[in-house]
């Protein structure tokens, strides 16, 4: 976490960089005056004050890490969970339309939450009960 500079030290600051100080001789200044600022919290001051004099917000973004992100609410994992148990379990897209998801939330819930392995369910050839009879004929 940054040290807080003080109102002195500031004004200090904008004053050397509107005489065109860089921010390394700017501290190179200011440690002569034995003031011990670190080149950082330098250009973050200026950074800042030149942000709110073009008046562009500086508060901290909304944005999540880009880590992979925990997809498996409780509810949908269990969902899920329930439609996989059992000798016919659901396809990804039936699973994917029937919970409202995306199939690659599907199989990342499969894959994370239950350690599972998402496999593919092969197409079998299935009579209807009327080509069941003509058989049996």
């Amino acid at each position: 976490m940054s040290r807080i500079l003080d109102l002195g030290i500031r004004e200090s600051i904008f004053t050397l960089v509107s005489l065109k100080y860089s921010s390394r001789k700017l501290v190179e200044a200011l440690k002569v005056r034995n003031i011990v600022v670190s080149q950082k919290a330098v250009t973050n001051l200026i950074r800042k004050n030149i942000n709110k004099e073009a008046g562009r917000n500086t508060a901290p973004s909304s944005v999540k890490p880009r880590d992979s992100p925990k997809l498996g609410i409780p509810d949908l994992v269990n969902a899920i969970k329930k439609d996989l148990s059992g000798p016919h379990p659901l396809t990804s897209s039936a699973l994917s339309l029937k919970n409202d998801v995306s199939a690659k939330t599907i199989a990342c819930v499969i894959n994370q939450d239950l350690e599972r392995k998402v496999q593919k369910k092969c197409r079998v050839h299935a009579l209807s009960n009327k080509q069941a009879k003509q058989r049996l004929d």
